[in-house]
């Protein structure tokens, strides 16, 4: 019976170490399957990365995306850019530059009538199942094709602004022209695939700088949110979320600078994604096509944001007026490592009318940074900045001297005391001072001092009654920190009374031998037990005394009562003596 049942264990064994060779090798090759499917790098992953190649300039990551650029969109300067300029397919984002030209040329309290041109789409495209008849304000229409890129409702909108797809399409491409695109054509309101529908990462952040730029746009592109009330043709109100994940909390891509954008997918243009980002008071724009993945476009936008972000400054100015340098205005010495330099440039005083912005990378040190005058009217200047070749922003205003040509104009820190100094008088260079500073400050008292006396001339009575006011409740403020200073002193020396006789008192014990320290404590045990002697003497007396006060109430009640029973006899036997 024994060997039967080492025969059958032995046979079980073998069983299962046969099956487990076959398993093993089948573990094995699934791994390998999964090696062998990891999505190899792309070749657009080496596309050259133009900005890397400006000397001096911050050097951008790397990035599996087609093209792709970064473009601060107060100075137009590109601070990232990949393959910029190449032809590229852009899906759902071309619905930036449908919804710009909607927000621009129509009143969006109107309403739009749909047609049948609704239902002229590919199968299985984005939409919100507008039908036919339909009608809707042209407000929610905005939000339907920004928000959720619906390909129907801009087919709508393009029928009611030009008449047919193509007329809008014609729109599209006179806009683009307009905005400074380079290589861009339009062919549809949605941007559903087609071979002469194209533009390039640089046009596209050209047409969303335009496109952020007015308000309209603005608020709609940074909604989270947006419902459609019901229709005459729709019961249901339609409610969506912004498809840019990117700026909502909840998202595993959420970016708390991320203010908004629009995404873009078709097979045949992979993913691509425009996305809005404002922080520290930089406004900036990215542009990526031709990713393979929607977590991939998320993710390296991010990446180009933030460099973006962390390695550029961005100065803005805006004034009627000024008598500082505009090198002063600007803070040009204080861009990071470039606080060693000045631009001649700069010394031009502004008059009226100055506004503009510079971009530069926070090393910015020892670089060509040159301007030139791009239009000029007696004073009045347009001048554009640029740093080893790039423009990196512009300025316009009225000027009181005359440009000197353009060139580069650098000066070491070292030598910019002296330089200003000795051509201050000539070139109208404000040199500022104690003096300086002084002057401004009195000049604002002054201000503030006229002021409040035409106030007072024209509104005497509210004047004297405000002072009254005023008066009042500073002499009660007065009053009251007085009190709680005197009580706070009254208890401040009652504590140190206190500590004294304490300290005292301890000094005193320290000096007692424990014979008297035991007989002090009898003589308190003793004071103590004659003190609740007292206590229970006096408790007891007053209990006799209240129980005394309880009888002699309890016999006064008795006796009125006794009285009052006499009375009654009294008045009954009266009573009968009447009537005998």
């Amino acid at each position: 019976m024994k060997n039967w049942k080492a025969l059958i264990a032995g046979f079980l064994v073998l069983c299962l170490t046969i099956l487990s060779v076959p398993y093993g090798l089948v573990r094995a090759e699934d791994g390998e399957e999964e090696q062998e499917t990891e999505e190899p790098i792309p070749d657009s992953y080496y596309y050259e990365i133009e900005s890397n190649k400006i000397p001096l300039w911050p050097q951008g990551p790397s990035i599996e995306s087609a093209s792709a650029v970064v473009m601060d969109m107060d100075t137009g300067t590109f601070l990232y850019s990949k393959n910029a300029t190449a032809t590229m397919y852009p899906a759902s984002v071309t619905k930036i530059m449908t919804t710009l030209l909607l927000v621009e040329n129509c009143d969006l309290d109107d309403e739009i009538t749909f047609s049948e041109i609704v239902y002229d789409l590919e199968e299985g495209s984005s939409h919100l199942g507008i039908q036919p008849g339909e009608k809707m304000k042209l407000r929610d229409a905005a939000y339907g094709i920004m928000l959720a890129s619906a390909n129907d409702i801009s087919n709508g909108v393009a029928e009611y602004m030009g008449g047919s797809i193509s007329g809008f399409a014609d729109m599209m491409n006179a806009r683009a022209e307009e905005i400074g695109c380079v290589n861009t054509h339009f062919a549809n309101p949605h941007g559903l695939y087609q071979e002469d529908h194209y533009t390039c990462a640089h046009d596209m952040a050209l047409i969303a700088q335009a496109a952020y730029q007015n308000p309209v746009f603005k608020e709609i592109a940074t909604t989270t949110e947006h419902t459609i009330p019901k229709t005459n043709l729709v019961e249901e109100e339609r409610s969506f979320l912004n498809h840019q994940k990117m700026m909502l909390r909840d998202e595993e891509y959420y970016r708390d600078y991320c203010t908004g954008g629009k995404t873009g997918f078709t097979s045949q243009c992979l993913n691509t994604l425009v996305t809005f980002a404002e922080k520290d008071g930089k406004s900036l724009v990215s542009v990526v096509f031709r990713v393979n993945g929607a977590g991939k476009a998320y993710n390296e936008s991010a990446q180009i944001l933030e460099y973006g972000l962390e390695n550029f400054n961005t100065k803005k100015f805006e004034a009627e007026a000024s008598k500082r340098t505009f090198y002063d205005i600007m803070g040009l010495g204080y861009l990071g490592e470039a606080s060693k330099f000045q631009l001649s440039a700069g010394k031009q005083v502004p008059v009226s009318g100055c506004s503009g912005s510079i971009t530069l990378p926070n090393t910015a040190a020892e670089s060509d940074v040159t301007y030139e005058v791009m239009a000029e009217d007696g004073n009045q200047k347009t001048l554009s900045y640029k740093y080893n070749g790039v423009s990196v922003g512009s300025f316009q205003g009225s000027f009181n001297t005359a440009f000197v040509p353009a060139q580069t104009l650098l000066q070491k820190k070292t030598d910019l005391v002296e330089e200003t100094i000795e051509e201050a008088s000539g070139a109208n260079i404000q040199v500022e001072s104690l003096n300086e500073v002084l002057n401004q400050a009195a000049g604002f008292f002054q201000t503030g001092y006229r002021m409040f006396k035409e106030y007072t001339e024209k509104n005497t009575m509210t004047v004297v009654i405000s002072g009254i006011v005023i008066l009042l409740l500073l002499i009660l403020f007065i009053v009251l920190l007085i009190f709680r200073s005197t009580s706070e002193s009254r208890i401040k020396r009652r504590r140190r009374q206190e500590e004294e006789e304490r300290r005292k008192r301890e000094e005193e014990i320290e000096r007692m031998t424990t014979a008297e320290i035991e007989a002090e404590l009898r003589a308190v045990m003793e004071q103590e037990r004659l003190h609740r002697e007292q206590e229970e003497l006096a408790r007891a007396e007053a209990e006799r005394a209240a129980e005394e006060a309880r009888i002699m109430d309890e016999k006064a009640h008795e006796t009125e009562r006794l009285l009052d029973e006499l009375e009654r006899e009294r008045q009954e036997r009266l009573a009968e003596k009447d009537k005998g």
